[in-house]
């Protein structure tokens, strides 16, 4: 289950994708051939009204929209070619932004439907030291040492400085507030000292309108995350041994769901999102950024690069691109082997 739970997300993200080239080329009189929905041999085929064939492929490493007179000059108005700079940047720019959107949105149906999983000042689990001082579970923290509780960082922080003297708990418990006086112990793992107990998670849901800067924010918090990745990648060599393919993706997918539910699940379609949208930008041949910085030297020079040459190019990106898919693959499925 969890496996093909991890099969819709990449396939939700690609079609999102693709869906973003298609609308957008539909916009500005762009002829679309075909709309692929992942990669390989075309296990079914139909035909809109409009004459683009749909075809849905075995692979889930991507897809493609196929635009007329995409690589070749076609005398007709409705090849990609013969449109204005702007509105092919247009169409290519809109499968990345798409992924971003996607992000946007699941981060706010996340947050305005389900909630955000939120630690508050109740104690959940009494372990020994707190139970024998008479703390109980369910008692709701009102103030330690007489500093009203804001968070429950106002309560670790004050704990933590207590240096093992005896601090005061006023809880509400069943409406009635009493003080619980502890004795803290000095927690070696944890490094600080501790009374013994933990607190209790809710969910807490928020507006429309809160949840959208929110998703802004978590979103571009992610492009520096990834930003920062790939930069680390590429000039340290970090984090080599931790790029995977379609299958290792899959896997961690999968894994991760099932440890974290529909919460990792969420944050997971967002953060995949998010990075399909910044590799996509990125100058690579076969990839959306580099037919975009063949429209912006085409702008500057206000006339195209050789049809044949750029064609070439993004054919051979694409072999690379498909090469390295494959060698990640195959580094995956031996990862998932031997461990």
């Amino acid at each position: 289950m969890y496996v093909l739970l991890a099969l819709v997300l990449l396939g939700v993200l690609i079609v999102a994708h693709e869906a973003g080239h298609f609308f957008a080329a539909r916009a500005c009189g762009i002829e679309v051939q075909e709309f692929a929905m992942g990669m390989g041999p075309a296990l079914v085929r139909w035909e809109s009204k409009r004459g683009t064939q749909f075809s849905l492929r075995p692979l889930p490493i991507g897809g493609f929209c196929q635009f007329y007179g995409e690589d070749e000059d076609v005398a007709d108005p409705r090849a990609f070619n013969n449109q204005r700079v702007w509105k092919r940047a247009l169409t290519v720019a809109c499968g990345p932004l798409m992924n971003f959107a996607v992000a946007l949105v699941v981060i706010v149906v996340y947050l305005s439907a389900l909630g955000l999983m939120t630690t508050v000042p109740r104690v959940d689990v009494v372990e020994d030291n707190a139970a024998r001082a008479g703390l109980m579970t369910g008692d709701t923290l009102l103030s330690v040492n007489g500093v009203a509780i804001e968070d429950v960082n106002t309560v670790v922080d004050v704990i933590s400085a207590s240096e093992g003297a005896d601090v005061t708990l006023r809880v509400d418990r069943g409406g009635v507030q009493t003080d619980v006086v502890i004795t803290p112990f000095y927690d070696e793992e944890a490094g600080r000292y501790r009374v013994g107990f933990s607190f209790a998670q809710e969910r807490m849901r928020l507006s429309l309108l809160e949840s959208i800067p929110f998703s802004v924010h978590y979103n571009v918090e992610s492009v520096r995350l990834i930003v920062n990745t790939l930069k680390n990648l590429i000039f340290k060599g970090e984090g080599v041994g931790d790029v995977t393919g379609p299958v290792g993706t899959v896997y961690v997918i999968q894994e991760v769901t099932q440890q974290g539910g529909i919460d990792i699940y969420l944050e997971l379609l967002a953060l995949i999102s998010v990075n399909l949208g910044v590799m996509n930008l990125l100058p690579i041949p076969g990839l959306d950024g580099s037919r975009l910085l063949f429209l912006l030297v085409e702008g500057v020079r206000r006339k195209p690069v050789r049809r044949e040459l750029e064609g070439s190019i993004h054919a051979a990106g694409f072999v690379l691109l498909m090469l390295l898919m494959a060698a990640l693959t195959y580094k995956d499925i031996v990862q998932i082997f031997t461990r």
